[in-house]
């Protein structure tokens, strides 16, 4: 008897992390899709692109939602923060311009060489 209730917890147990984890990457799945679309929309081709970091799963201090961070060809060690927020299903665009991370309407973003085009403008 106790070996059934144990294979039954543990039977949950799978299927609740199993389900929890699917959720996971469907949500990422999307997520790096509206960024992608996104990054498209921004301007940023991606013959531009040298580098992009996409990571599996978020520190414990990052914000919730997803993030991706793009290095051009163009703009040396300065890069681009693209997060998406699934709660308002919207992408923002941060820029880490000289070691700061800036919001796109703050003065030090005009530095980098990628300027958002008028279809992410609002």
């Amino acid at each position: 008897m106790k070996k059934k209730i144990m294979m039954i917890i543990i039977l949950i147990i799978v299927i609740v992390g199993a389900v929890s984890l699917g959720n996971y990457f469907i949500n990422r799945y999307t997520a790096e899709k509206k960024i992608d679309s996104y990054i498209e929309d921004y301007g940023i081709s991606k013959e531009d692109i040298s580098d992009e970091n996409y990571p599996l799963f978020g520190s414990l201090n990052s914000p919730p939602g997803f993030v991706k961070v793009i290095y051009t060809k163009d703009d040396g060690d300065n890069f681009y923060i693209f997060e998406y927020d699934k709660d308002n299903d919207k992408v923002d665009v941060f820029g880490n311009v000289r070691g700061n991370e800036v919001p796109i309407d703050d003065e030090f973003f005009k530095e980098l060489k990628h300027q958002p085009s008028d279809k992410v403008l609002p």
